[in-house]
């Protein structure tokens, strides 16, 4: 399927990944200025151009296999990711760290990352910090840490001289009705609700979410969306505390799960992503009070 190209301005471009980029596709962005251009997320809708994508510079939100399955069909120069999520785009190996899945689903995980999302590890690939400032010509790309979904997850904020051509690139925070996703080794919920937050008050034209909602135009509608995003963590915690009515192991409480509705967990990563997921919640609900633990079962108080 082709991607369905929607520009939003003289500089930007969204190449529209299948069904609104839903995993495993996504939407990727195009940001072209007078004398260099930058593709940012090349998902799997990228192998499917009419026309070769030649960029100078691919750009990540984050590392994972997603987001660069079409990074191999891109011709360009250089390849960065925030230095936190470096390790996990230099190889499988530290992807498989990232993801932070017990060591005996590597193979067959790797196998998943290789030959559905044509992940090859960019030993070169180069690092990104939170403030640095890509200048395109007419147009600039910043890079603003928005940790959480993995630790150096970030969004891009692209400007020109016309201030209300503002685009938001907001990778995994993704608006959609499952809800933040906080599950890898390296993700933390904290650190996603304080992003969710900080993200809500820039203000632009336009925010292009990876997957799902795709294109959202105007400050008010996406604040709108990232409280009903926001809520679903919510709503997870209060589920995590009506399980724990009744004594429970921790295993119980993977075994029932938050996180995944029922006969949806993927196969080879959804339990390591409920187990950390639950953990999260767990640690939040015996700090807060809410919850006990004899080291054994846990119940609420």
């Amino acid at each position: 399927m082709l991607p369905h190209l929607h520009a939003l301005g003289p500089h930007v471009t969204v190449l529209g990944g299948a069904e609104g980029g839903k995993y495993p596709d996504g939407n990727s962005v195009l940001v072209r200025g007078s004398h260099t251009s930058v593709i940012i997320d090349p998902a799997l809708c990228v192998r499917s151009s009419p026309n070769p994508v030649v960029v100078d510079r691919v750009l990540l939100t984050h590392a994972h296999e997603d987001h660069v399955g079409g990074v191999s069909a891109v011709q360009f120069g250089e390849i960065s990711v925030h230095r936190l999520d470096l390790p996990g785009l230099q190889s499988a190996e530290g992807l498989m760290h990232l993801y932070g899945i017990p060591e005996e689903v590597w193979p067959a995980m790797t196998e998943m990352v290789t030959e559905r999302f044509h992940f090859v590890g960019w030993p070169d690939a180069t690092a990104l910090d939170d403030g640095d400032v890509i200048e395109l010509g007419g147009v600039t790309v910043r890079v603003v840490h928005a940790p959480g979904h993995t630790a150096g997850h970030s969004v891009y904020v692209v400007d020109s001289p016309i201030e209300r051509e503002r685009v938001v690139v907001t990778g995994d925070i993704d608006l959609s009705s499952f809800g933040p996703y906080y599950g890898d080794r390296v993700s933390s919920l904290p650190d996603f609700e304080a992003t969710l937050r900080a993200v809500r008050a820039i203000e632009a034209a336009h925010y292009v979410t990876f997957h799902h909602k795709g294109v959202v135009d105007g400050h008010a509608a996406f604040a709108e969306a990232v409280d009903r995003y926001l809520a679903v963590i919510a709503h997870r915690h209060d589920h995590l505390l009506h399980l724990l009515e009744q004594r429970r192991t921790f295993d119980e409480l993977v075994d029932e799960g938050i996180v995944y509705r029922p006969g949806t967990r993927p196969h080879l990563f959804g339990t390591p992503v409920e187990v950390r997921s639950i953990q999260q919640h767990l640690d939040r609900a015996l700090a807060d009070g809410a919850a006990a633990t004899d080291g054994h079962h846990y119940w609420r108080t």
